[in-house]
């Protein structure tokens, strides 16, 4: 009997990407960032009252795009809470910033979240809304994944990896795997090397030196023959 293997990717309603033998969905940042501030750069602007009262903030800025393709004349639209200095933070922050697509967004007004998660002053926040930069292809999902006839037709791995300076995964390792001891985690593992992420996440915040769980479902439907 052959299968028909659907692969999905799972991070909250907003974020989901679906992969099937037909098509690719990806769920890109708007605007595509090829340089952003990592986690030990957040850490090093986090504003000192909220650091030493352990608060968090998310702030949010429109910026124009100016002739380099980083952000230029930012505004704060939303600063939360106020008075700790959060979108002073926000807007040096944003100075790190550089659109990938060269010259498409120049005079362009963008808007720029940034969240102050309270995790990086440890330096083991977790990416929770990535903006793929790629993904796996539905054959490579079928390359990996065990050929067995066992009956079983819904599988759930969980990954936890570490995001790298090129934005790929790195030290991945099997969180959950379900079920358990038939090679599915293994599977997972191997299309780690087809991920990378975007430098900043879609709320707001760094992916470079944080951690982010990968959740990789299949469900398996027998094709008539």
């Amino acid at each position: 009997m052959s299968w028909k293997i659907a692969a999905l990717l799972a991070f909250g309603a907003g974020a989901a990407a679906a992969l099937t033998a037909s098509a690719t969905t990806l769920v890109p940042a708007m605007p595509p960032w090829s340089e952003a501030p990592t986690v030990a750069d957040m850490a090093a602007a986090y504003p000192a009252r909220a650091k030493a009262e352990n608060i968090s903030g998310h702030v949010e800025l429109t910026c124009e795009i100016g002739p380099n393709d980083r952000p230029r004349d930012c505004s704060t639209v939303i600063e939360k809470p106020g008075n700790y200095g959060f979108g002073a933070a926000a807007r040096k922050l944003a100075e790190q910033m550089k659109v990938g697509q060269s010259g498409s967004y120049y005079h362009q007004n963008v808007f720029i979240p940034v969240t102050f998660d309270k995790a990086v002053l440890a330096g083991a926040p977790t990416v929770t809304k990535p903006a793929w930069a790629s993904m796996p292809t539905a054959q490579d999902f079928q390359a990996t994944f065990p050929k067995t006839e066992n009956g079983v037709n819904d599988v759930r791995v969980v990954l936890g990896c570490t995001v790298g300076h090129d934005g790929a995964l790195g030290g991945c390792a099997v969180n959950e795997e379900d079920p358990a001891g038939q090679g599915y985690g293994a599977g997972a593992l191997a299309l780690a090397a087809k991920f990378k992420v975007g430098p900043w996440s879609m709320d707001g915040e760094p992916t470079v030196g944080a951690r982010i769980n990968l959740p990789i479902r299949y469900e398996l439907t027998p094709v008539k023959q």
